[in-house]
């Protein structure tokens, strides 16, 4: 009797584990996105918000227990290199002070920088303790603030280089630089609830509200 239960909680589990298999979209007039549960435990989910910029697909293994479905997402990604702070004091200078350090605050002496807006350009390195003075550029009022920013630095003993752009009206920038970024190894958990073959997310961040999905 006892063997006889077993195998009908087992049967009854399997059933609902194959029941929920295939494709879902969710229910928006905004958004387009699927998930699509396979045979093998695996998934993957195709977010599509109204704007193609915010647009991903994920992918990973997927569990169903108790009438709820948990999709694991397993992805690893290295720490970011480098990081501006900009500052504006309460009264503004014709110059801004550039100042470039490691991850842990020590100065980097010898660094170039170039600092750039349309035709104009300086270039200027380091000193001991870290400082490049610039003189501002003239930004008439309404137009274009940003000034460019070119730098080349070491990482994980290899050469790169990057462009970006600051507040030309900044009057203080600090240049954090980590040159040996880490490999993060991150896991994360999404849960929906599964009941008459409809999800409804219960934890799931790529949605701005509780969402349902329906099987195609």
């Amino acid at each position: 009797m006892k063997t006889l239960l077993l195998t009908l909680i087992f049967c009854l589990f399997n059933l609902n584990s194959s029941e929920i298999i295939g494709k879902y979209q969710i229910e928006s007039n905004r958004a387009g996105d699927t998930l699509e549960l396979k045979k093998d435990g695996t998934f993957e989910y195709e977010s599509r918000g109204d704007s193609c910029y915010m647009w991903s697909d994920f992918s990973g293994t997927w569990e169903l227990k108790n009438d709820e479905l948990t999709l694991f997402h397993n992805y690893s990604f290295q720490e970011e290199t480098t990081e501006y702070i900009e500052k504006l004091d309460k009264f503004s200078r014709d110059f801004v002070i550039f100042e470039v350090t490691d991850k842990n605050g020590k100065p980097i002496s010898e660094f170039e920088v170039k600092y750039s807006i349309n035709n104009e350009t300086q270039i200027k390195k380091t000193d001991k303790n870290g400082i490049i003075k610039f003189n501002k550029y003239d930004i008439e009022s309404g137009k274009n603030e940003n000034v460019g920013i070119q730098i080349k630095y070491l990482t994980n003993g290899n050469e790169t280089s990057e462009s970006t752009t600051v507040n030309g009206n900044s009057d203080k920038i600090t240049l954090r630089i980590n040159d040996k970024p880490k490999t993060i190894e991150k896991r994360e958990k999404y849960r929906f609830s599964y009941k008459n073959g409809i999800l409804k997310s219960i934890e799931f961040p790529y949605v701005e509200e509780t969402s349902t999905y329906k099987k195609l």
